[in-house]
This record gives structure tokens, sequence and C-alpha cells, in this order.
């Protein structure tokens, strides 16, 4: 990831390394390009198709890599900057990072969903970013994308030990940029979490 690069660029390079470790698109209906890879503007929209447009210095670029191995999906989402940012998107970044952390803390079995997705929405709420927090927090995977059960405020849904979920909170300024963190995890006491991604900000 370069200034100048273009995000289809990027989702080629990134698909062709995922292919040779044995990793293919999931053929999710809804999309018209197997990765969602959207650099400063489109980044504030939470499913952006992937378009030619070049990155920028002080660009957020949100990569979301959903793919199948094996025939199960796992779906994971980071956020990446390229050179220096400014004050807000450090400042939603970390707002973004510490919801995300507090919702994988307060994943176990018998857990309410709704309730990981207040531990998450509630943080961001009293950021004064709530309104910017525009899709639920997480949902089932399998043999496909979105499976139930739904992390939502609306969910009245329990969750169960070896139940396969995302905790993906996002905050999404229109016209501005986007941040978000995902992870695919397995509900345990502990739960296992399925990538070995940091999840600190990285700049390019």
């Amino acid at each position: 990831m370069n200034i100048g690069q273009k995000e289809s660029e990027l989702q080629t390079i990134l698909m062709s390394f995922a292919i040779g470790q044995g990793m293919f698109d999931t053929g999710y209906k809804s999309t018209l390009n197997p990765l969602i890879i959207a650099g400063g503007p489109n980044g504030s929209l939470p499913h952006a198709q992937v378009t030619n447009r070049k990155f920028k210095k002080g660009d957020l670029v949100v990569v979301d890599l959903t793919l199948r191995y094996k025939g199960y999906v796992s779906d994971a989402t980071r956020t990446f900057a390229i050179g220096q940012i400014s004050v807000e998107q450090k400042q939603v970044y970390q707002i973004v990072k510490d919801s995300q952390k507090l919702g994988l803390e307060s994943v176990k079995p018998n857990v309410d969903c709704k309730d990981v997705d207040t531990a998450c929405r509630k943080y961001i709420e009293e950021n004064n970013f709530g309104k910017y927090f525009i899709h639920s927090t997480g949902h089932g995977i399998g043999l496909e994308v979105h499976e139930l059960p739904t992390v939502s405020y609306r969910s009245d849904t329990k969750l169960k030990e070896n139940m396969a979920i995302t905790v993906e909170p996002g905050i999404y300024i229109p016209n501005k940029f986007g941040v978000r963190i995902e992870d695919s995890l397995i509900v345990k006491n502990k739960p296992i979490i399925l990538h070995k991604f940091t999840k600190d900000l990285i700049t390019i």
C-alpha cells in the first residue's frame, strides 16, 4: 500500500496472495468485489465497493478481508494510515480500538448478544461518536459470511460455547473517513481470536 496506488490494485495483490495460500473469494452476493478496500472518504461507507481511487497522503484505509479457507469463512478488518494523519483521525481510531477491546472482553458463553453490542456502542456514544456507528457490532460466520447470531442491540440470542462470531465496531464520518477494526473469534470462557494481526494503527 502506497501513495498513488489504486484500491483496485491493492485488491489484486491481496487476492493473489490469498489464492496462493489456499484462500478464496466468499462469493458474497451483496458485493461486486471479493474485498473491501476503502481509502479516504470511501472509508466512510461501511460496505464500500472497491474503486480506482488512488491512495493519498493522510488517508485512512479500511481493509476488510473476508475469505474462504477449506469451505469456511474468516472475516477480519484493519484500518491503516498513509503518512501523517489528523488529530481527529487518531482520536477516532483509538476510540474504535478501545471499543472493540471492550466488546471482545464481553464475549463469553451465555452472554446476551445485545450486551456485546452495548459494550462497544456505549463506549463510542460516551465519546460523542454514537451517531457514526451505523451497523451492528457483529455476526455469526461459518459456511456463509453472515450467519446467526446477530450481535446487535436488537438480538434476543445468547452466545453459546463454540459459536464463531465477529466483533467489529466502527465509526464513519460522512465524506471524510471511516475506521473499523474486526476480529473473528470462537466463543469460550476465554475466547479464541482467529487472527494474529496487530490492532495498533499501522502507518504506511
